[in-house]
């Protein structure tokens, strides 16, 4: 029987007594049970996208997942949410475009679904998905992938693609407690809200012309401080807030696509208070090395965690409320570099070398008996 366990699902903050703002002990997991010989994480988890601008509801209401099995043996999953009806799904389940079709919001019977790995931001999203991707018995793309606290959050389309990564679940192992098998959860959703306020074309190509005209060919440098109220997506009535994961995405996308050797990218000034949408800089902009984020409304050292894997020199935090919640320099600089090994300056000051370790071994993943 699984067991359901409680998470506030709050990232840690910084104090001001101590370093407190990275989080340390995400993965702690009960000793009361085991499945399958491994070890199941915790596997409630409490979702906020954290996608609004202030005010503004963009997304599902929030959901607690509580696995459990069925009688006689056969495992399934059963969700509890407000709003919908409990589905329970195990081996002698109903199809799933039944099962599940009726709870979609977007007018096409089960055509979205979203898939939730509790605490996986403790994962590279890179090992992450492959590793998904290489139990998975059909090919999937992952739309919208994103940190939501301390889990990881996706969204497919097709009940069969929704069903196979349901088989997915404990059949990886965690990195570095090779007991632990990750789960994953997958539930019906409404239409991904990138997806839904996607910008439409022409908002693209405008956006593409404003981005050339604050780029920086010399230095290999996009300057897109104070882009909310640029006079060139402002004229055109186009509102991009990089709070909203729709807004960022259009703006890696035009970055991806038109600035494929970008060096330094700045975002000063832009009412920045959570790094969601920016998680998916580790692919569509891995060439980065220098990264302003100062003057922006960021609290807590865990918003950076969403990009590691970003090989930064330089950082700039400055203006930013996290940067006074830490007793000493050297306590700030060491929870930066908690997220960024390679960091050289932080907020214009050089900072030690750093030690370096290797990190790109490559290691094989094997399933759980």
């Amino acid at each position: 029987l699984f067991s359901e366990y409680s998470d506030g699902g709050r990232p840690p903050q910084g104090r001001k007594k101590g370093w407190s703002s990275f989080p340390g002990n995400s993965g702690e997991r009960s000793p009361h049970y085991e499945h399958d010989r491994c070890e199941p994480q915790p596997s409630q988890l409490k979702e906020d996208d954290g996608n609004v601008v202030k005010k503004d509801v963009q997304e599902d209401p929030e959901v607690r997942h509580s696995p459990c099995t069925i009688p006689g043996n056969k495992r399934g999953v059963r969700w509890h949410s407000e709003g919908y009806m409990d589905t329970i799904v195990g081996r002698n389940r109903k199809p799933l475009e039944r099962e599940m079709g009726e709870n979609t919001q977007d007018g096409t019977p089960g055509s979205w679904f979203r898939v939730t790995i509790p605490y996986g931001i403790k994962y590279n999203r890179t090992w992450l998905t492959n590793s998904i991707q290489s139990h998975c018995s059909v090919p999937f793309t992952p739309v919208d992938f994103h940190f939501v606290k301390n889990g990881a959050r996706f969204f497919v389309q097709e009940a069969s693609t929704a069903s196979a990564l349901m088989d997915v679940s404990y059949k990886i192992r965690d990195e570095e407690s090779r007991k632990v098998c990750i789960p994953v959860f997958v539930r019906p959703s409404a239409v991904p809200y990138s997806v839904r306020y996607k910008l439409k074309p022409e908002e693209m190509e405008q956006l593409k012309l404003t981005f050339i005209k604050r780029f920086d060919v010399s230095k290999l440098a996009l300057d897109l401080q104070r882009l909310y109220v640029d006079p060139d997506l402002v004229g055109y009535d186009i509102d991009i807030f990089l709070n909203r994961r729709s807004c960022m995405t259009a703006t890696l996308q035009v970055i991806e696509k038109n600035f494929p050797e970008l060096l330094s990218l700045n975002l000063s000034n832009n009412k920045l208070y959570q790094l969601n949408g920016l998680s998916d800089i580790t692919q569509m902009a891995l060439t980065v090395k220098i990264l302003n984020l100062s003057k922006n409304e960021l609290t807590s050292v865990w918003e950076l965690s969403k990009m590691q894997g970003l090989k930064l020199e330089e950082l700039w935090l400055q203006g930013n409320p996290l940067c006074d919640t830490f007793p000493d320099q050297s306590t700030y600089v060491r929870a930066i570099r908690e997220c960024f090994p390679k960091l050289l300056r932080l907020d214009g000051q050089e900072l030690p070398s750093p030690v370096t370790v290797d990190v790109d071994t490559p290691y094989i993943v094997r399933p759980c008996k």
